[in-house]
């Protein structure tokens, strides 16, 4: 298993995933938030958060070993992830459908609505997920099987006759 952080103070493998996670969270809210046109302290207000939090999930950009040096937060850890319930309620204030809340649900490193309704595991889309997963699988293959999907999906999706 891999350490959090090497004695250098280097990030391993495991910390560049969390803040490659965290760096699409909170630039997507971002993105969000512009694009519906409300302020970071009207988004605050709707969803029942603080805008400082606001503001340091839109602004977790990665920050150099020297910057946290000589800003003396070097070793201090970034704040966690949103939990689910903050995360549903920035999805609700920003006006967000089903598809985009489960969206920033998986940004923020939580399993999306829809996949917890099938009520476990699901051998097949656990497939699917290793095919788009797989590198020796082509870019072009992934994209042919991302649109066979889509189209199975909209042939039985709710209201398809």
């Amino acid at each position: 298993m891999a350490e959090r952080r090497s004695a250098a103070g280097a990030a391993t493998g495991d910390d560049l995933e969390s803040e490659a996670i965290a760096l699409a969270f909170g630039a997507t809210v971002h993105a969000l938030r512009v694009q519906v046109g409300i302020s970071l302290n009207e988004l605050a207000r709707r969803a029942g958060v603080d805008p400082a939090y606001i503001h340091r999930i839109e602004s977790r950009g990665p920050t150099s070993r020297a910057a946290r040096l000589a800003s003396g937060a070097l070793g201090a850890q970034r704040p966690p992830l949103p939990r689910r319930p903050v995360v549903t309620a920035i999805a609700a204030a920003l006006g967000s459908d089903a598809r985009q809340t489960d969206q920033l649900l998986a940004l923020a490193g939580h399993t999306p609505t829809a996949l917890l309704e099938l009520g476990g595991w699901d051998a097949t889309l656990a497939s699917v997920a290793e095919l788009l997963a797989d590198p020796a699988v082509s870019g072009p293959a992934k994209a042919e099987l991302r649109e066979v999907v889509r189209i199975l999906a909209r042939r039985w999706a709710r209201g398809a006759t």
